[in-house]
């Protein structure tokens, strides 16, 4: 039977989180208006830096989000002490995203750290925004590692202007992708070691590229 496009085969049952895991950034983008600083709740200091086309104050899902628009919408969260990697480890990225309905040919990079050409490897969410792919506006999530390159969709897409959880999840033998907790078709893991040393960065690519259009709120990083 087929559900949201997809087959019920392409589905995976979603494991539980383990005792061992460990929330290494929970940011809850509620900061005012004319805010400079996304602050961090994990009590790990990631606090990161909002530029000022960021539009905050709008309303989330809990209390309110930021909204990604004009020609430098970023947030930089610098990591000196590397606790945003996971290495070998497992990892999810956790997010609430708006995306309009309106969402044209494009390249919408939420939330990255490290890129995959670089030394250490990298992982990243994105919309897909290649309108002649029948993936256009899925949620995607890609994991690099030296070596190896691994990425996977969510179910369907989410470019409806609805609010949805979007999750990328990377565990010790799988990684897919799930929106409002129904999962992708997801691949045996590959995928090594990521570790590098650049930003995590919320809207957009690390060098000031492929920023996200529409409004996030309640992000959260685990590893383990």
């Amino acid at each position: 039977m087929a559900v949201a496009g997809l087959l019920m085969a392409e589905f995976v049952s979603l494991p539980p989180a383990s005792a061992a895991t460990s929330v290494v950034g929970l940011w809850h983008l509620d900061e005012p208006p004319g805010a400079a600083t996304m602050v961090d709740s994990s009590g790990l200091g990631h606090d990161g830096t909002i530029s000022p086309d960021v539009v905050l104050g709008v309303p989330g899902v809990s209390g309110t989000g930021y909204e990604f628009t004009g020609s430098n919408p970023i947030v930089r969260v610098p990591d000196p002490s590397g606790t945003l990697n996971p290495g070998p480890s497992p990892l999810t990225i956790s997010v609430y995203l708006k995306v309009p309905a309106t969402l044209t040919a494009g390249d919408y990079n939420v939330v990255q750290k490290g890129q995959a050409t670089a030394t250490g490897g990298a992982y990243k969410l994105e919309i897909f925004g290649k309108t002649t792919s029948t993936k256009f506006g899925y949620p995607s999530c890609a994991f690099n590692s030296p070596g190896a390159k691994q990425r996977v969709y969510g179910p369907r897409a989410i470019n409806d202007g609805a609010w949805h959880l979007v999750q990328c999840h990377l565990t010790a033998d799988k990684v897919y992708a799930t929106v409002d907790s129904a999962s992708g078709k997801a691949l045996n893991r590959t995928v090594g070691s990521i570790a590098n040393t650049v930003d995590l960065t919320l809207g957009g690519k690390p060098n000031n590229t492929h920023y996200f259009n529409g409004i996030a709120d309640e992000l959260s990083i685990s590893i383990g």
